[in-house]
């Protein structure tokens, strides 16, 4: 045993030595961890439980390939030992943290309701218009339609995360949806506290991927009937209809204008324009925030993609790139926010960042970018919106 090695890290040596041939072993410079250079390059079927082995003595290890350059530090092999891309596993102590303040509410309660009110006064705001009434002319079902579809979305998006963290054994909050402002963006969309570390990239792609996909389902059926209920305007009329309304241009998607196909509503740019019924605005934040998510970049669902799919390096450029394509989309608060964050927090890294992604999950990574590319706004593609009036004004 080597002579450094004392008190618990003594206790990890054996366990190790069980799952792998060591070549050799140092402490690790900069923090309180042991590094060992293991023989093996392939560790994804005994990695997860290498790692319950050293959760029964809260401990717990990375593996990745790195340069490995022994510290002239005696150990069980050599002393003077370097290795360009080695598998290197470190082990350190778990770091037990104190429970933060129990609430009488728990807060993603409180925030659900929020969410939910926000987007239930924005639904009575522009069920108000004329437009929005023309195929479902009993306001308080339109309103609840708007709400459930809307809410719907969001839900659904992070049900899909759960289910994934649940079924591989991943420690998550509940949803903190973020409530918006009524008139203009209802909400902000939702996120979970992922509360445990990934074991490898196949989780977290699986983790990354289920919201976006399962949220999308949801999105194109609310595109569909969305569609269906909204009205198209013959240009030459639409200067007289549109007097006294409040109208926002906005972009649709590719898959949106396949649902306007779908449902005959077609004809964007030739001699009718498109008002969006409250279930297709719906439709259309949900495009939005599926958009957005599936960006390459930081810690979105997308940036986790390609962190399991490509590696550290493309991440930090498909980041920078992502945040680019905001800018020319003019999304200039998100993707400040993006510039600024992965400046503090620039990537998520798996336990086990040696075993690559599967080749099924590298497939699905392709389909994720291009959902991404097909969910983007469009210029050319405009539709438009009614902007409720007197938004701050009190509800009639």
């Amino acid at each position: 045993m080597a002579l450094f090695l004392n008190g618990d890290y003594s206790k990890a040596l054996p366990v190790v030595s069980s799952f792998y041939t060591i070549r050799d072993m140092q402490r690790h410079s900069k923090e309180d961890a042991v590094r060992f250079l293991i023989a093996e390059s392939d560790i994804s079927k005994t990695f997860p439980g290498f790692l319950k082995e050293l959760a029964k003595m809260d401990m717990i290890a990375t593996a990745k390939r790195a340069k490995y350059v022994s510290r002239l530090i005696p150990t069980i092999s050599s002393s003077t030992l370097t290795v360009e891309n080695g598998v290197t596993i470190t082990i350190s102590k778990v770091t037990r943290t104190k429970r933060g303040r129990k609430y009488l509410v728990p807060i993603p309660i409180v925030l659900f309701f929020a969410a939910m009110a926000a987007i239930l006064v924005d639904g009575v705001y522009r069920s108000q218009v004329e437009f929005a009434q023309a195929f479902i002319h009993d306001q308080l079902l339109l309103v609840g339609v708007y709400t459930m579809t809307l809410m719907g979305i969001l839900g659904v998006h992070e049900m899909g995360h759960m289910i994934a963290t649940r079924w591989h054994g991943i420690r998550a909050s509940w949803p903190y949806f973020i409530p918006g402002i009524p008139g203009i963006f209802p909400t902000f969309g939702a996120m979970i506290q992922i509360r445990s570390s990934m074991i490898n990239r196949n989780v977290q792609f699986d983790v990354g991927v289920a919201g976006p996909i399962a949220g999308l389902i949801v999105t194109v059926i609310a595109s569909v009937y969305g569609s269906s209920i909204s009205v198209l305007v013959p240009i030459d009329d639409a200067q007289d209809l549109f007097d006294g309304l409040n109208l926002m241009r906005i972009n649709s998607n590719i898959i949106m204008l396949a649902t306007f196909h779908l449902t005959g509503n077609m004809g964007i740019g030739e001699d009718v324009v498109l008002v969006m019924s409250p279930v297709l605005f719906a439709a259309w934040l949900g495009f939005l925030i599926t958009f957005l998510n599936l960006l390459p970049a930081w810690q979105l669902d997308g940036g986790h993609l390609v962190r399991s799919a490509l590696g550290v390096q493309w991440h930090r450029i498909l980041t920078y790139s992502s945040v680019g394509v905001l800018f020319g989309l003019r999304f200039y608060p998100m993707a400040m926010l993006v510039l600024i964050l992965s400046m503090r927090a620039p990537e998520s890294t798996p336990l086990d960042d040696v075993t690559p992604l599967s080749k099924k999950r590298k497939v699905l990574f392709w389909v994720a970018l291009a959902l991404a590319v097909l969910c983007a706004p469009v210029f050319g593609t405009a539709v438009y919106t009614p902007l409720p009036t007197g938004i701050f004004s009190p509800l009639a």
